[in-house]
């Protein structure tokens, strides 16, 4: 048995585990952004009240990328890297989901709600923040696409159920035993992640058995981080897609305000109709979403985008010019079927015009802050709604979207385009490969996986390549260690190579000598404990598959170096298992 519930070993258990944890993301999104809106519009609540309700919960989702460097710095390593995290947020989402019990009379309430909403939206963003690090960390490049898919239906799944269901709840027995039933289901993701472990022998809780499996991560301080993307944050291609991401957050909060209001007052929907075409229509937004990779990649993004958006634009004209039909029931439901639809699609070709610019060696925080930027847009989009609605008519509300569309296409035709599929040139005139990455889509939010550079398996940092007399390596940017293809480490294993190539400190690649279960970097096949025959307190790994072998620091220099003190040293050194 073991082995049958750590993450790193199995991949079933990456998959079941990355689906609960994205469908119990899906929860709070369903209940606070879908369910409980149209249900407050159904009780008398103003579009003031909602479209602010609106714009302060998303917040959370906004300030996330601050996270991940918080989670880089503190850790506890003999539980995993960021297992720890998501348990505590998974905890906090379970429990804050039952502070809506306090709301009793939630027309009068909203400012209590509203509170209340943010919480439960900071421990799923942090649950987030921690479920993709994990997988990222754990997840061999090869199975990226695949688990990124699981977890995007799993959070389309939880979101579009709850909303269906929690309409229901609503109207029937009202906000507390909504909250009672949506915190007991999150509960069983809590219970997932405190079965499961990232590597073998750590901790299942902090008082049990274990020890670390993983070491600590050097230079992750905040400015760190941010002094690297600063130098790719500020120029005209970057400045300008983050302005089409805030347009994109902008359209997105507006007509996520506007869309539930306008379905109970001006089109007579219940709360429990809204929320299940919301569900119905949103699920079959997301897989066409999905489906559309294809198709991004022979147009390009910004085509692609550029296309979504004018169709939604369109939409939006003729819902405002075509106000003789808002009585006939087909038309409304048709039209308020394609907006939730079209959606997913105009996100998913955002995100891909986001990643297309995004530097490998900053990616993730890159990317995070053009999706915190998106985030946004999305509350000041809710807030615009709730301030003017109450000053305009439908007819006016509508066009005022139509509006911000055309706003958004005009900003977008000033991006410089460059097919996702090119490839560029690395100084010197050497070619580079053009960047691979995997979009999710689950709801208003988004998962990345990147795997455009290979990763190191001890900290799964990204490894860069090094060049010697025509040999090229692969380096840890963080801890140092080496990847050697096979072959390789014959070619340079001299003094002379040695120290041109591994400059890491020997202390750390020691520590980093204790992780010795992982699958190969290259083509995650088995790796073999291997002992150097000829300086045997030298331990190392070699893939059984594709022969490459991985050197932690300070070893390459270490084997270019044979001494007689080595041959009394091998003699007191155990057997490697």
């Amino acid at each position: 048995m073991a082995g049958s519930f750590t993450l790193a070993d199995n991949a079933r258990v990456r998959y079941a585990t990355g689906s609960i944890m994205y469908f119990a993301q899906g929860i709070p999104q369903g209940l606070l952004a879908i369910a409980i809106p149209v249900w407050l519009a159904s009780q008398g609540v103003g579009a003031g009240d909602i479209g602010s309700y609106l714009a302060v919960i998303v917040l959370p989702w906004a300030f996330k990328l601050v996270t991940g460097p918080l989670m880089d710095r503190y850790e506890f390593l003999p539980m995993g890297r960021r297992r720890p995290w998501a348990i505590g947020a998974q905890l906090g989402l379970s429990l804050s989901l039952l502070a809506l019990m306090l709301v009793e009379r939630p027309a009068e309430q909203v400012g209590l709600l509203m509170i209340i909403g943010v919480l439960i939206n900071s421990f799923a963003a942090t649950q987030d923040v921690a479920v993709d690090g994990m997988s990222i960390d754990l997840t061999p490049v090869r199975e990226q696409g695949r688990l990124n898919a699981f977890m995007s239906f799993g959070k389309s799944i939880g979101w579009a159920s709850t909303a269906a269901v929690s309409g229901m709840l609503l109207t029937t027995w009202g906000l507390s035993a909504t909250a009672i039933i949506a915190a007991a289901v999150t509960t069983i993701a809590l219970i997932v992640m405190l079965v499961v472990r990232e590597r073998e022998g750590e901790r299942t809780l902090p008082w049990a058995d274990g020890k670390a499996a993983s070491v600590h991560r050097a230079n992750t301080s905040f400015r760190a981080v941010f002094s690297e993307i600063n130098k790719v944050l500020w120029v005209r291609s970057s400045l300008i897609v983050m302005a089409i991401m805030f347009f994109d957050g902008l359209i997105y909060g507006y007509g996520q305000a506007l869309m539930p209001i306008a379905a109970v007052n001006l089109f007579g929907y219940t709360t429990p109709q809204w929320s299940q075409l919301v569900a119905m229509m949103g699920l079959i937004g997301a897989v066409l979403a999905l489906t559309l990779g294809p198709a991004i990649d022979k147009m390009g993004a910004k085509r692609m985008l550029l296309l979504a958006v004018a169709l939604l634009g369109l939409h939006a004209i003729l819902i405002a010019q075509t106000q003789h039909l808002w009585q006939n029931t087909l038309y409304v439901r048709a039209m308020l079927s394609i907006w939730v639809m079209m959606l997913p699609v105009v996100m998913v070709a955002s995100i891909a015009l986001a990643m297309a610019i995004c530097k490998s060696i900053n990616s993730a925080t890159q990317f995070a802050i053009y999706m915190s930027v998106a985030n946004l847009g999305h509350s000041a989009g809710s807030k615009i709604y709730g301030t003017v609605a109450e000053k305009s008519t439908y007819v006016q509300s509508y066009t005022m979207l139509s509006a911000l569309i055309v706003a958004m296409i005009i900003v977008l035709l000033f991006h410089r385009h460059h097919h996702p599929g090119e490839q560029g040139t690395e100084p010197g005139g050497k070619r580079r490969e053009s960047r691979r990455h995997t979009i999710g889509i689950g709801g208003n939010e988004a998962g990345i996986f990147w795997s455009g550079a290979m990763r190191c398996p001890k900290c799964r940092a990204d490894m860069e390549q090094i060049s010697y007399e025509g040999t090229e390596v692969d380096r840890c940017r963080i801890c140092n260690g080496i990847w050697f293809d096979a072959g390789e480490i014959d070619l340079i294993k001299n003094k002379k190579a040695a120290a041109a190539i591994d400059t890491g400190d020997a202390k750390t690649g020691k520590q980093s000598n204790a992780i010795d279960s992982y699958q190969c970097p290259r083509c995650s096949g088995a790796m073999v404990k291997v002992v150097d025959p000829r300086q045997t307190h030298i331990w190392y790994e070699t893939c059984g598959s594709c022969h490459g072998s991985y050197l932690d620091a300070g070893e390459l220099r270490d084997l270019s170096n044979v001494a007689i003190s080595d041959f009394f040293r091998g003699l007191a050194v155990p057997e490697r298992k």
